[in-house]
């Protein structure tokens, strides 16, 4: 295609990061970089309609590592629920939480029921969770934005404690894709941990030994960046889907601090990131967006 037409627009909007994609789609084909265009815009929204975190530590000072090796011990799970807890406090309507996998994410669950995490949670926000059925997905969206729908209504929040609902997805599962956050259904998004792609497949292993053969050193670690990144990019753009959207993500583990994992990030949601070390920081800035877009809307009506 690239040979024979005159010229070529690939366009979308879940690309970044385009490095990867260039090389083995266009380098490949003996094209040289001046012939090769680039152009990325902003976002519709305004500056101030989204706040990006990288977090990088917990509320009790714990280092957010969910590495393969770090992930599953306690001190890692107990701290995603404080996150969280905290988080509930602040955020507004709906709140959907991405976890790198469905046996993390159940595994997760079952240790906040065991240590009661579950219920503290459960009682800010009503929790609901992404089935791995496909037939059940529709009823468990429907009743989480119903549940949603109840507790911002001016009528009914006096017959609930809840400030709204909690949704528990996994990157690449059925809802990461295809299925619009807007509005109050994903005031907040966050995300636990880098989704990276299972090493141990024969056919990743291949084809990092593929590339790293003909691309050079590093090309199959990049690719396993790259991946990874590209689920990232397409779970957190989930929540701002028109102009006049507002929304928050939060992005939770050590490695989110880097810049090499940050270029990697879309550049409206770059040019807005804020980096945290701790968590105070972090949870006075997420309060301050929120407040500020209360009395905004106060103003307006």
């Amino acid at each position: 295609v690239v040979q024979e037409a005159k010229a070529v627009i690939v366009a979308g909007g879940t690309m970044q990061p385009v490095s990867e994609f260039k090389q083995q789609l266009l380098y490949s084909c003996s094209l040289s970089t001046g012939v090769i265009a680039e152009f990325s815009c902003g976002h519709i929204i305004p500056a101030d309609h989204l706040l990006a975190v990288a977090l990088t530590k917990g509320p009790s000072g714990v280092e957010l590592d969910f590495t393969y090796q770090s992930r599953d011990c306690k001190a890692m799970i107990s701290e995603v629920s404080r996150v969280l807890s905290n988080i509930c406090m602040v955020v507004p309507a709906g709140l959907v939480c991405f976890f790198p996998s469905y046996e993390y994410k159940e595994k997760v669950v079952k240790e906040w029921c065991q240590s009661g995490a579950f219920q503290k949670i459960d009682a800010k926000k009503k929790i609901f969770s992404e089935p791995k059925k496909a037939a059940q997905v529709e009823q468990t969206l429907g009743d989480y934005g119903k549940f949603i729908k109840i507790t911002q209504s001016s009528q009914d929040k006096t017959s609930t404690s809840h400030n709204g609902a909690i949704l528990l997805c996994v990157v690449g599962g059925k809802m990461s894709e295809g299925i619009n956050f807007s509005d109050d259904l994903g005031r907040c998004v966050v995300v636990v941990g880098l989704p990276f792609p299972n090493i141990q497949s024969p056919e990743l292993k291949e084809y990092i030994s593929y590339l790293d053969a003909t691309l050079g050193h590093k090309a199959g670690q990049q690719h396993c960046e790259n991946v990874c990144m590209k689920a990232v990019n397409q779970s957190i753009g989930r929540a701002i889907r028109h102009i006049n959207d507002y929304s928050t993500i939060v992005l939770l583990d050590k490695r989110y601090g880097r810049t090499s994992v940050q270029t990697k990030l879309p550049e409206w949601i770059r040019s807005r990131l804020q980096t945290h070390t701790q968590f105070g920081p972090a949870f006075a800035a997420l309060r301050k967006f929120f407040v500020g877009r209360s009395l905004r809307r106060k103003d307006e009506s």
